[in-house]
C-alpha cells in the first residue's frame, strides 16, 4: 500500500460555534446529525465553482445541496431514506412561495372546516392501516383522524412540487402530535401520565409548521439560482452504476461527472449513536401509505443502511482498520463484525465515489470517529488508507473540528453496565481526497 502524506489543518476554526445552521429551507425539517450548510458553504468554494456538479451520496435532508444552489452550482444527492430524499428534495428546489400562500389559503379553510365537523361528531374518517407498525401507540385515535383529513387533502394537489412541500410540514405535525418523547431522534414514548394529558391540537400545529415552511422557502427563492439543477434519487450508493440504481441518475453521473463530493456518511451504528430510520419511520408510513412503499422497508431503514448485514462482507486489507478490529474482538467479537461489515459497505461506496468523480476532483468527507466497546475507531485514517487503496492521490488533508450542536448524547452506556460510560461522539473530521488529474 503506498504512504499517505496527511496534512492536518489545525490553525482555521471549522466549528462555527453559535452560527445560524437554520437559515433559509436549512430549517425546514429537523433531521438527525445533520451536516452544518457552513462546513459545506466553505468547501464549496474553496474547492469547486460556479457551474460545477457537486455529488452527495449520503445526502440526507439536503444541506449539501441547499448550499450548491446559493452558490449556483448544480448538484445531485442519494440517499435510501425515503423521508430524507422528500426532504432534500423540497428545501433545494425553489417554488415561488405566491403560489404555495394560495394554495394554503385553500387548504386550511377545508382542513379546518373537516376536523371542526370530526370533533363536533358531524364527521367520521378511517385512518389507514400500517400492518405491523404499531401506529395506536404511538398516536391517540383522534389525533389519527385529524393526520387523515390533512394527509387525503394533500393528496389531492396535483402540482407534484407543490404536493411535496406540503408533505415536509405535514412530516414535522407528524412527530409533534406523536407520543414521541420530545428532543428525541429514538422511538420512545412519553411516560405514561404525560401521554395520558397529551391531547395535541393537530390543525394548529400543522399551521405553524406551514407558516414557518413558507417564510423559509421565501427567504430562500428570493436569493438562489433557478437556473441551476437539483436532483435527488432514492437509491442505494453501494450499486451505484448498476441495474439497480435509477437509469436517469447513472445517466447524469456519466454525462456530467462532479467536480466535487461533500457528504457525511452515516456513522454505521444505529443501535447507540444516530438511528436515521427510527427517527423517519412515522413520517415515511404516514407518507407512503398511498405511494406503494414496502413497508417493511420503511420499518428496515437502518438495516438496509451500511452495515446493516453484519453476515456477509469483504475483508478489507487496511493497516488501522486490521489494527482497530485486533482490539475490538478481545472485547466483543460480534461488535467487530459490525464494524468491518460497515467499512466494507463504505469501502464499495467510495469504490462509487471515485469512479464517478471527474479527474482532479476532491471528495470531502464529515465524519466522526465513534467509539465501539470503549475502543476508538479512527475512521478518518480507515477512509485515508482507503482512499489510496482506491486511488486518490497520497497527499491527504485532514481539518480536525469539534462539534458544538449536534444533538447526540456525550456519554453513552457501550455494555448497558450502571456507572460506566463511554464518550461518544464530541469532535469529527474533514477528509478532503483528490482524485489524480
Amino acid at each position: 500500500m503506498r504512504a499517505i502524506n496527511v496534512v492536518y489543518v489545525e490553525n482555521e476554526n471549522w466549528d462555527f460555534r453559535g452560527a445560524d445552521t437554520k437559515y433559509m429551507t436549512h430549517g425546514l425539517h429537523v433531521y438527525p446529525a445533520r451536516m452544518i450548510p457552513q462546513i459545506v458553504r466553505r468547501l464549496l468554494r474553496r474547492y469547486a465553482k460556479p457551474g460545477d456538479l457537486v455529488l452527495d451520496p449520503f445526502c440526507g435532508s439536503g444541506t449539501v445541496l441547499v448550499e450548491a444552489r446559493l452558490y449556483d452550482m448544480n448538484s445531485i444527492g442519494i440517499d435510501i431514506n425515503p423521508l430524507a430524499c422528500l426532504l432534500a428534495e423540497v428545501k433545494s428546489n425553489p417554488i415561488d412561495p405566491r403560489r404555495l400562500r394560495e394554495y394554503w389559503k385553500r387548504l386550511s379553510g377545508k382542513i379546518r372546516d373537516e376536523i371542526a365537523k370530526l370533533r363536533l361528531g358531524l364527521l367520521n374518517v378511517d385512518p389507514p392501516r400500517f400492518p405491523g407498525a404499531n401506529m395506536e401507540y404511538w398516536f391517540k385515535p383522534l389525533t389519527m383522524k385529524e393526520l387523515t383529513i390533512i394527509r387525503n387533502h394533500i393528496m389531492e394537489i396535483e402540482e407534484d412540487e407543490v404536493r411535496r412541500f406540503f408533505e415536509v410540514p405535514f412530516s414535522s405535525t407528524i412527530r409533534d402530535v406523536s407520543g414521541v418523547r420530545k428532543g428525541e431522534y429514538k422511538l420512545y414514548r412519553m411516560p405514561e401520565d404525560e401521554w395520558k394529558r397529551f391531547s395535541p391540537d393537530t390543525f394548529r400545529v400543522f399551521a405553524r409548521h406551514v407558516e414557518k415552511a413558507i417564510i423559509k422557502m421565501e427567504e430562500f427563492y428570493r436569493v438562489c439560482d433557478k437556473d441551476v439543477f437539483s436532483k435527488v434519487f432514492m437509491a442505494d450508493t453501494r450499486r451505484m452504476f448498476t441495474k439497480a440504481f435509477p437509469e436517469e441518475a447513472n445517466k447524469l453521473l456519466k454525462e456530467y461527472p462532479p467536480r466535487i463530493i461533500v457528504t457525511s456518511p452515516p456513522y454505521g451504528d444505529s443501535r447507540t449513536t444516530v438511528a436515521y430510520g427510527q427517527f423517519s419511520r412515522l413520517s415515511a408510513l404516514w407518507l407512503s401509505f398511498e405511494k406503494g412503499f414496502d413497508i417493511n422497508t420503511i420499518l428496515k431503514v437502518d438495516e438496509i443502511s451500511l452495515g446493516g448485514n453484519p453476515k456477509i462482507f469483504q475483508r478489507l486489507d487496511l493497516p488501522t482498520l486490521t489494527q482497530t478490529i485486533k482490539l475490538l474482538e478481545k472485547r466483543d467479537h460480534e461488535r467487530a463484525r459490525d464494524v468491518l461489515a460497515y467499512f466494507a459497505d463504505l469501502y464499495k461506496c467510495l469504490v462509487n465515489m471515485y469512479e464517478a468523480l471527474d479527474r482532479g476532483g476532491y471528495c470531502c468527507i464529515v465524519i466522526a470517529n465513534r467509539t465501539v466497546r470503549r475502543v476508538q475507531i479512527p475512521t478518518h485514517a480507515i477512509i485515508a488508507e482507503m482512499g489510496v487503496k482506491i486511488g486518490f492521490e497520497n497527499n491527504m488533508i485532514i481539518i480536525p473540528r469539534n462539534i458544538p450542536t449536534k444533538r447526540l448524547p456525550w456519554e453513552n452506556a457501550p455494555e448497558n453496565i450502571p456507572g460506566l460510560k463511554g464518550r461518544t461522539m464530541s469532535k469529527e473530521n474533514i477528509v478532503i481526497m483528490k482524485k489524480p488529474d
